[in-house]
Parts: structure tokens; C-alpha cells; sequence
């Protein structure tokens, strides 16, 4: 049994009902699933005893300019944004540093931007004023790797989405999975090392609909199982 611990939280995304989703996915074949959307996610005991961690929350410098209308979680907007703290960095990093695995998941790619160690450890980012998505629509997934362990039993699929493009792009990690917009292909999951770590991304899953794609659970499920097998 490995503790998947999970980050939530911030607007625009139901991150605690995407939990709740790989909970009913996970706990079937033995893995524990828990959930946070506050930053105590990253107390050095708490994510100490985590083999997983998933970043899925949105917290970044501009958050306080969000609608509150955006809020998932009512109650949930902060008076204004806080620098991750040195201590809740160095969790995560020693999380990884320990050879522990990393999800990243959709828009947790933008969260704590100060932080620049983060396009190393995802080996991606979203830079505020260039990284930008395409309106929600539906468009063609192309997997560019069939091989890896993460896209197992999957081939091209349609999803309703939106398109993250313009981002930081990886540099080390195995293109999974893309798609196009605006005349060009952008990728949208990789997988990869951090050291001895091994860390997913997938920009799929804004909301319950898009999440709820088979083939995204597929590849979700097939990432959890590929990021424990270390």
C-alpha cells in the first residue's frame, strides 16, 4: 500500500471532487489516498510520510486578483498571496531528493511562481504573461509514445478541455501525449526524473467533465501505478 497525498485548493479547478475520484479509483487496489487544500499539505511530517505527492491546487501571485465567483470552495480566497514558505519548499524538495514520486496535475504548473526550482522539478512551467490555454473546446489528443507504461492501452482520443500552450516546454522528460492549436502541436503530459525521482505531468482535467474522460483516468491511473513502481 503506498499514501498518495494530495494538494488542492485555489479557484477555477474542483480539486477536492477530482480527489475524491481517484480515492474511489485507488482504494480498491490498496493505496491510501489523502487530501489537503490548505499548506499544512507540506508540513515536513505529513509529507514525510507520503510515497506520492500530487500537486493539483492553483496558488500563484495573482490569485488575489481572481473573481471571487471563481472560488470552487466557498470561503476559500485569501486576503492575499504568500510566498511558499523556506520550510514547506524544502519538503518538497526533499520529497523528491528521497527518490519519491511527483503529479503534477493541470494547473499546479503555475502555482507558487516565485519559486523558479519548480520548472526543474517539473521540467515545464507556465511563465505569467506568455503560458496561456485555448478557450474550452474539443479537440484531438495525439500520444506520441504508445510504449510507456503510462499510456498502456490507450491510442488517440477526443477530449473537452482546455489547451495549455506557450509554456516552458521539457527538456529531459518523454513527450507523452499532444495536441494542436493555432497551426502547431503543444505538449500536454510528459513524464521524467528529477534526480531519482520520478515525475508526471498531465495539463488535461480543468474540470469534472474533462476529468471524468476515460482515457484521462486511464492515463492517470497508469501514471499513479508507473510513479509508485521505484
Amino acid at each position: 500500500m503506498a499514501i498518495i497525498q494530495i494538494w488542492g485548493g485555489g479557484p477555477y479547478h474542483p480539486t477536492r471532487a477530482q480527489s475524491e475520484v481517484l480515492r474511489e479509483r485507488l482504494g480498491p487496489m490498496g493505496h491510501e489516498v489523502r487530501y489537503g487544500d490548505d499548506r499544512s499539505v507540506f508540513e515536513p511530517d505529513r509529507l514525510g510520510a507520503a510515497d506520492l505527492l500530487v500537486l493539483s491546487g492553483l496558488d500563484w501571485s495573482a490569485i488575489t486578483n481572481v473573481p471571487p465567483h471563481a472560488w470552487v470552495e466557498p470561503g476559500s480566497r485569501p486576503e492575499q498571496y504568500e510566498p511558499l514558505a523556506d520550510a514547506h519548499f524544502r519538503a518538497i524538495q526533499e520529497h523528491l531528493t528521497a527518490g519519491k514520486s511527483l503529479l503534477c496535475h493541470h494547473s499546479a504548473i503555475i502555482s507558487f511562481d516565485e519559486r523558479g526550482e519548480f520548472a526543474e522539478f517539473f521540467d515545464g512551467r507556465w511563465i505569467d504573461g506568455r503560458s496561456t490555454h485555448s478557450p474550452y473546446q474539443a479537440f484531438e489528443v495525439h500520444l506520441c509514445d504508445a510504449g510507456h507504461p503510462t499510456t498502456a492501452g490507450l491510442s488517440d482520443f477526443r477530449i473537452s478541455d482546455e489547451l495549455y500552450y506557450n509554456l516552458i516546454e521539457p527538456q529531459r522528460s518523454q513527450v507523452l501525449m499532444e495536441a494542436e492549436f493555432g497551426g502547431r502541436r503543444w505538449p500536454l503530459g510528459w513524464a521524467g526524473q528529477y534526480g531519482n525521482a520520478r515525475v508526471l505531468y498531465s495539463a488535461l482535467g480543468h474540470d469534472m467533465q474533462s476529468y471524468a474522460s476515460p482515457e484521462l483516468q486511464q492515463f492517470l491511473l497508469n501514471g499513479v501505478t508507473w510513479l509508485l513502481d521505484r
